[in-house]
This record gives C-alpha cells, sequence and structure tokens, in this order.
C-alpha cells in the first residue's frame, strides 16, 4: 500500500481530509466509540507523560509527549470526520460567538484579526495564543491538562446523545473545537513543534503493522 503523503501545508482543513484517506487506506475503525476510546486511551498516555514530568523527570521523554499530542489531534480530526464536521467553518463562527462572550474580558484591548480557514498548525497556535492573552486567560500545563480532559468529557456526553439519536453535531464541532484549542495551547506552552511530532508520527504509523 502506498503511503499517502501528509500535506504540504498542515492547516485543519488538510489534515481533516489526510486524516479521511489514511482511514480508508489503513481500514481503521469507522465505529463512532471505538474512535472516542481509543482518544482517551491516548489522553490516558498524555497524562501519564504529565505524570512523568513532574514526579519521576528520570522518566519522562519529550518525544513521547509529543507523539502523544499529535495522537490526539489526528483521533479529533477523525471523530470530525466520522460526524461529517467541517472543523473550520464552525470555528469561525464558534470564535466569533466567544468574542461576544468574552467581551468584557478584553479590558478595552483591540481585538485580535478573525482565525482564517489556511493557517497552519504553528500559526493556528499562535492565532490562538494571542486570542488567550486578549480574553485574559492565564494558561498552565496543568490547567491545559485538565481543561482538556474536561472538553473530552463534553464529547463524551454528545457521543453519549448520538447512541439515542440525539447527537447534535453543531454542539459536538464546538467542543471538539475547544479540545483542540487547549490540546494547542498545551503544545506550545510544552515546547512542542506539532508540526514536527505529526510527521514523524505518520511516518511511523505508515510502516506500522496495525494488529487492532
Amino acid at each position: 500500500m502506498k503511503p499517502q503523503p501528509l500535506p504540504v501545508r498542515l492547516t485543519i482543513p488538510a489534515l481533516q481530509s489526510y486524516v479521511r484517506e489514511v482511514a480508508a487506506a489503513r481500514g481503521y475503525t469507522r465505529d463512532l466509540n471505538e474512535i472516542f476510546i481509543l482518544t482517551v486511551e491516548e489522553l490516558g498516555e498524555l497524562a501519564a507523560e504529565f505524570k512523568n514530568q513532574v514526579f519521576y523527570p528520570d522518566r519522562f521523554n519529550p518525544v513521547n509527549l509529543a507523539f502523544e499530542i499529535a495522537d490526539i489531534l489526528l483521533y479529533l480530526l477523525d471523530l470530525a470526520n466520522a460526524f461529517h464536521i467541517d472543523l473550520m467553518r464552525s470555528w469561525v463562527v464558534h470564535e466569533r460567538e466567544n468574542d461576544e462572550r468574552f467581551a468584557d474580558r478584553r479590558r478595552g484591548q483591540p481585538r485580535a484579526s478573525p482565525i482564517q480557514p489556511d493557517l497552519d498548525l504553528s500559526e493556528l497556535a499562535e492565532h490562538l495564543e494571542i486570542k488567550r492573552q486578549e480574553r485574559g486567560f492565564e494558561d498552565t500545563p496543568e490547567r491545559l491538562m485538565i481543561l482538556l480532559t474536561e472538553e473530552i468529557g463534553e464529547i463524551a456526553t454528545e457521543i453519549r446523545k448520538h447512541w439515542k439519536g440525539l447527537a447534535d453535531p453543531h454542539s459536538l464541532a464546538y467542543e471538539i473545537i475547544d479540545a483542540l484549542t487547549y490540546l494547542l495551547r498545551l503544545a506550545r506552552i510544552s515546547g512542542v513543534d506539532l508540526e514536527h511530532a505529526v510527521g514523524e508520527k505518520e511516518r511511523q504509523n505508515a510502516d506500522r503493522t496495525w494488529a487492532y
């Protein structure tokens, strides 16, 4: 099987398309529950790396930390694809709504430029940094890890609604966007080059034999 090439620019739309093609080529599960469970599995592995960093620094591996963040990113995009969500289209609307929601936190600062669909991951992380500063939020790795976990829990609620045919793709899109926001912030504040991590992890995945 010929490996799928990564996009030249790692934008969210390009990565969503890439993940869609790779999932089909490699025969990845399309079961929504399984995709979500795999996302949670990666979240637990990310938490384990943070535990090592704080409590067992001799065990800490920054490469593993970067790879776990990359894995969560890819699974969140896979989940969005499974629900036929155009993330960047929803992101533009979600950010505009949040601008109004947090208007009182701007403290007279001029509003940053609106999000653009063609931002690559590093540019998107920079944009999110500006937005967090504009709204007066103070982030730490521990805080971001907690916020990311909370958003994964919110995604679980939407998955549970899906079991009874009550899932709202609009709400799910916002929860995935929030999770991606915290994930990209976490990568940036942890010094992770996420574009490099995605590239390296996908090179490994292309040669991997998938047993389950």
